[in-house]
């Protein structure tokens, strides 16, 4: 499973206990599903967390920071998942714009760190469950000394008040309509400005760690696009000296890596090429699909940093070709997980591959976004026992 299924069942298994060399040369698919059952989807989200634990711990020379923080940025997203009586009831029904193609659609929502690309947290979930409520979920894997980067939708005085109890650090953009102050602000022509907000005078405050008179000192910070659109930006960052207000633009523009994040688990990763239908399976692949996504961060990082020395030289920049080091990791993970006292060799011969299969990075390229691009277009419907065989 940690290799994700993407061909027929039968398939897979046949390739995995040839690879495996355990003796074994048939187990059926319904074998396979039957003992499927028997895990948890939480033992493939606690392995993900158990190998960013291991990361940040015991790779400290090599985690990249700005000015000492930890760079985070979340961001959320749907996906579709196969249509199936158990998915329709959790998940339920999503209409296109023409009602021509009922899907079930899960909203998913990440924390990410995106300047060492590696995944914090993952969630799947109903897409009736708000971005903002399933972003507060991530607080919990953050910790002080961590900046969290968001676009507007997540701005609010109790995302900025909870962070700040923990000692987090935040950058938002931030709508002219937030408040009165963000207004006068935004109408005054100031570069930047530390003001106080305060959360809504409308609403309950029962059951909350802070009340109508509760203020919370932000800063302020007007950023003017290329395009000529003028940004508000909203930090707990107040110091100038060490802050300075030329560096914001640079620094929000680096949460654009979870955008990057979701190309890759969608096209690359492939997490919507579901190969069971039920709640159980659903959340079991998605959580794989995490720890794949890490493993290829953790396993190209150092092939990734060679080739930008061996290359160094040429017109452009070159990077691994992350859909090529996807199938690379796929077929050597059972010889790393089976084979302890060859990993090491594994793991040089993989970097290797990656080094002489680059791609350049050609900067200055600019694809103009169409956000009703893909408003009409419909995606196949996910059906059993459907899957190529080769």
């Amino acid at each position: 499973m940690l290799k994700l299924l993407r061909k027929n069942l039968q398939s897979e298994l046949h390739a995995f206990f040839n690879a495996l060399g355990s003796g074994i040369k048939q187990m059926t698919s319904s074998a396979f599903i039957q003992s499927r059952r028997k895990l948890k989807p939480d033992l493939f989200y606690e392995l993900n967390q158990l190998i960013v634990k291991e990361y940040f711990t015991d790779n400290d020379g090599n985690v990249k920071l700005y000015k000492g923080l930890r760079v985070l940025s979340a961001d959320g997203s749907t996906i579709n998942l196969p249509v199936s009586g158990e998915l329709l009831k959790r998940y339920s029904f999503f209409n296109n714009q023409k009602k021509t193609n009922d899907v079930v659609i899960g909203r998913v929502s990440v924390l990410y760190d995106v300047l060492n690309e590696i995944l914090l947290d993952g969630l799947l979930r109903p897409f009736s469950e708000g971005e903002v409520a399933l972003f507060r979920e991530h607080f919990k894997y953050a910790r002080k000394g961590d900046l969290i980067i968001t676009d507007r939708a997540y701005c609010s005085f109790e995302s900025a008040w909870l962070l700040r109890q923990q000692e987090i650090d935040f950058l938002f953009r931030c709508k002219v309509s937030f408040s009165n102050e963000v207004k006068s602000f935004y109408e005054s022509g100031k570069r930047e400005e530390v003001i106080h907000i305060k959360p809504s005078s409308h609403r309950s405050f029962k059951n909350q760690p802070y009340d109508q008179h509760s203020a919370l000192q932000v800063r302020l910070l007007r950023i003017q696009l290329d395009s000529g659109e003028t940004e508000i930006l909203m930090t707990s960052l107040l110091d100038k000296l060490k802050f300075p207000h030329e560096e914001f633009k640079t620094l929000y523009f680096k949460r654009w890596k979870v955008e990057t994040f979701y190309d890759r688990f969608k096209n690359i990763i492939g997490v919507e090429n579901f190969s069971g239908t039920s709640h159980q399976f659903i959340q079991q692949e998605f959580n794989c699909a995490l720890y794949m996504s890490n493993m290829q961060t953790i396993l190209t990082q150092d092939a990734e940093n060679e080739a930008k020395e061996k290359y160094q030289n040429r017109r452009y920049e070159y990077k691994v070709n992350r859909s090529l080091a996807l199938g690379f990791i796929r077929e050597r993970l059972i010889q790393m997980y089976s084979y302890k006292r060859e990993t090491e060799k594994l793991t040089e011969e993989l970097k290797k591959l990656l080094i002489a299969n680059v791609i350049p990075v050609r900067p200055g390229r600019k694809h103009p976004r169409d956000v009703d691009k893909y408003r009409q277009r419909t995606k196949p419907k996910q059906f059993k026992n459907r899957r190529i065989a080769f």
